[in-house]
């Protein structure tokens, strides 16, 4: 089930978008679920991080599509966005709150399903991942997003979240071959960060949080070419 948000002030484009998401479901055999909002106000004042992806105006009355991305993006930095709008200049604005692709006005069938096709795409890329964590006391499911980065000292692995940490036995080489697709990559041979929580870039460190992490010298070549492919990954 793709859960679809859709933002637009006009009830003609609105219904356009509709019967092309009813089109897509039948030629696709994909289940989605429809929510529509008149305007940004409305769709961000009681907003809830439920939605796979997000098609949004730009020019709406009381708050724009813009503004809404925005205030969007300090709640929910990961659902997908894509502007819907006759105003091109503003589209490629995107990049400032990590919109996937956006479609210009009036919208064709054949543009709608390749963009489509797109976010599904990028769904299944980025879908969350539990990994299991054996402390010897309990065992813990933790989400791969909520991990900040893995450190090994000795044969002791020890998990980095928010806030807390979880220890276990093993090798960091083992679970950089299962997170690699989820976004890890080794700074050093010492620690396996999530890229999406880096905060800083420094000549030969890296901030998470408030942690600072080395890079060494033999892997920081490979480390920036990473982190270079992830965050060009967005719009």
């Amino acid at each position: 089930m793709i859960k679809i948000a859709i933002v637009e002030d006009d009830e003609t484009s609105a219904s356009l978008l509709q019967n092309y998401i009813k089109r897509y479901q039948q030629t696709h055999h994909t289940d989605c679920q429809l929510v529509f909002f008149n305007n940004g106000l409305e769709f961000i004042s009681d907003y809830l991080p439920v939605y796979d992806v997000i098609f949004m105006d730009i020019k709406m009355p009381h708050l724009d599509g813009m503004e809404a991305a925005k205030k969007l993006r300090k709640i929910d930095e990961d659902t997908a966005l894509i502007f819907i709008t006759s105003m091109a200049q503003y589209a490629i604005r995107g990049y400032e709150v990590n919109a996937l692709d956006f479609i210009l006005k009036p919208v064709k069938y054949y543009d709608f399903e390749m963009k489509l096709n797109r976010v599904i795409h990028y769904i299944e890329k980025h879908k969350d991942t539990k990994i299991t964590i054996n402390t010897g006391d309990v065992i813990k499911r933790v989400s791969v997003r909520d991990l900040y980065y893995i450190e090994v000292i000795n044969h002791t692995l020890i998990y980095h979240t928010e806030g807390q940490t979880y220890e276990s036995y093993g090798q960091l080489k083992n679970l950089e071959e299962i997170l690699a697709p989820c976004n890890f990559t080794k700074c050093n041979s010492c620690y396996l960060v999530n890229l999406r929580h880096i905060t800083e870039v420094r000549p030969n460190s890296i901030l998470i949080g408030d942690d600072e992490i080395p890079i060494s010298r033999r892997r920081k070549k490979d480390f920036m070419k990473n982190l270079a492919d992830y965050m060009g990954g967005g719009f």
